[in-house]
């Protein structure tokens, strides 16, 4: 059976007024078996020697705590369970022999390190309930890795996949900012990864983060940068990223050093530049279009769209699939459409660009007068029956299609628009375990208010979109109320 001590007092241990638990210089304190030590808004001092054996010991309380002295404290498990956001702080380096559990709170590295044994675990780490470190201080381990899979050691954050046999591998994870030749600034966290053998590895890498660490870097543009030495700093790409699991990966590294995430400063946009179009009517029962373009980049295709004159918006006539290679090209290329079309008033034709990520814009619009039948049909149109229009796009199609929230994180009231979307659409709040929480009716840059949402996590859906994620502290205790059109609004 469990057994607990609460601030007992025992042998060489004494409790100060100050609400501190004191271990002396020359005593110890021993415990053995599963015993818990509580304490409950009180400091741990050791300058003496601690043993823990195979328990734990739990800090509690709405108040902070520290963990000093003058002697290694050796914990087996350290939990941590403070409310009203108080957190425990290190003022000296501590070493963890089985588990970090994180119930609730923060645990504040405050320049001091974290000595992890090999086989020992950070648990319930989460936005809320983590390790800091926004004055250095560092968390480590030392695995051996033979040919690791998928191995995340420690739970740290950081993931190895290669066939190469690593030897002992020391992973460093800190919270501090890094910048140097080649990167401006990162997330609030870093990881220093030293393997025993350290060459020709084709390791799979996956970096873990969490929002509150993003430091104002676009999540969908993180990358891998590395370092040999701190100071300047390569960009690795990557190959795979996860904005609701919150990770980047990339395969093929050859070695490991210092690594972190940023913003690609290598900008590649996605869509296509001096686009002209053009169109005729060839017969009164067709419209010719033309259209041309410099270069491609990441090209899906075009969608002619048609509206007539006595129509109110513009709608679809067909799809055109790039002639590029992989949807890239750095000459230009052209493209020809028919449109059956015998309208007698005005048509108008633009183009929608749609890119392989799903992204668009829009083409210049033009408009094609109608025929007229005069004798030689065709062949004697007058200047009033072709109307052509050019415009050279040469813009991130990006641009035009993204959710924007203010503020985020937030404390349950927020609001957020869209741009990008042609006609009225319906917006869907989740919780983080997939709950509908609110629908919403939106239009293109109509800005949506909501109130007060409880603390978490959310994800707001818009077809056609990437799923936006929203992170409320200290939220409401009401669902969310929506000054516009609210419907379906459920639990």
């Amino acid at each position: 059976m469990k057994k607990y001590i609460c601030l007992v007092v025992a042998w060489s241990l004494f409790l100060r007024v100050s609400a501190q638990l004191t271990i002396s210089g020359g005593t110890q304190l021993v415990t053995s078996g599963n015993v818990s030590i509580v304490l409950n808004n009180i400091n741990f001092i050791n300058d003496g020697a601690f043993t823990a054996g195979t328990g734990s010991v739990k800090f509690t309380g709405n108040q902070p705590s520290s963990i000093s002295g003058a002697s290694l404290p050796h914990f087996n498990i350290l939990e941590v369970a403070k409310t009203n956001n108080a957190k425990v702080l290190l003022a000296r380096n501590i070493s963890a022999g089985s588990l970090i559990s994180f119930i609730s709170g923060q645990l504040d590295l405050n320049g001091s390190n974290i000595l992890m044994a090999s086989s020992a675990n950070i648990a319930g780490e989460s936005e809320a309930n983590r390790i800091v470190g926004p004055n250095g201080g560092f968390v480590e381990i030392t695995q051996s890795m033979n040919a690791p899979a998928s191995v995340n050691a420690g739970n740290l954050g950081a993931t190895i996949t290669s066939s190469a046999n690593l030897g002992n591998v020391t992973i460093r994870r800190g919270h501090l900012p890094q910048s140097g030749t080649g990167l401006t600034t990162s997330i609030h966290r870093y990881y220093s990864i030293i393997p025993q053998n350290n060459s020709n590895l084709n390791t799979t890498l996956r970096l873990k983060y969490f929002d509150a660490e993003l430091n104002g870097q676009i999540e969908n543009s993180l990358v891998i940068y590395q370092s040999n030495n701190g100071a300047d700093w390569s960009n690795l790409s990557q190959t795979t990223r996860n904005t609701n699991s919150n990770y980047v990966e990339k395969t093929g590294v050859a070695s490991l050093s210092l690594q972190t995430l940023a913003n690609n400063n290598v900008v590649v946009v996605d869509g296509v530049t001096g686009l002209v179009l053009t169109g005729q009517r060839k017969k009164p029962t067709e419209v010719q279009l033309n259209w041309t373009m410099q270069t491609e980049t990441n090209m899906s295709g075009y969608e002619v769209q048609r509206k007539l004159d006595n129509e109110i918006d513009f709608s679809p006539r067909t799809f055109i699939n790039s002639s590029a290679p992989g949807g890239n090209s750095l000459s230009s290329l052209s493209y020809q459409n028919k449109d059956a079309n015998s309208h007698s008033g005005i048509s108008y034709y633009r183009l929608k660009i749609v890119t392989l990520n799903g992204s668009f814009t829009y083409s210049n619009v033009i408009s094609v007068a109608a025929g007229k039948s005069k004798g030689g049909g065709n062949n004697n149109r007058s200047a009033e029956e072709v109307i052509t229009t050019t415009m050279k796009v040469n813009m991130p199609v990006a641009n035009s299609q993204k959710i924007t929230v203010g503020p985020n994180p937030n404390n349950g009231n927020f609001w957020f628009s869209v741009n990008g979307i042609e006609k009225e659409t319906i917006a869907t709040l989740y919780s983080i375990d997939g709950k509908q929480i609110s629908q919403f009716r939106i239009v293109n840059l109509q800005q949506q208010q909501v109130s007060n949402i409880r603390s978490g996590i959310y994800l707001l859906k818009i077809p056609g979109f990437e799923t936006q994620k929203i992170i409320v502290n200290g939220g409401g205790n009401a669902i969310p109320q929506s000054t516009q059109s609210n419907i379906n609004s459920k639990l």
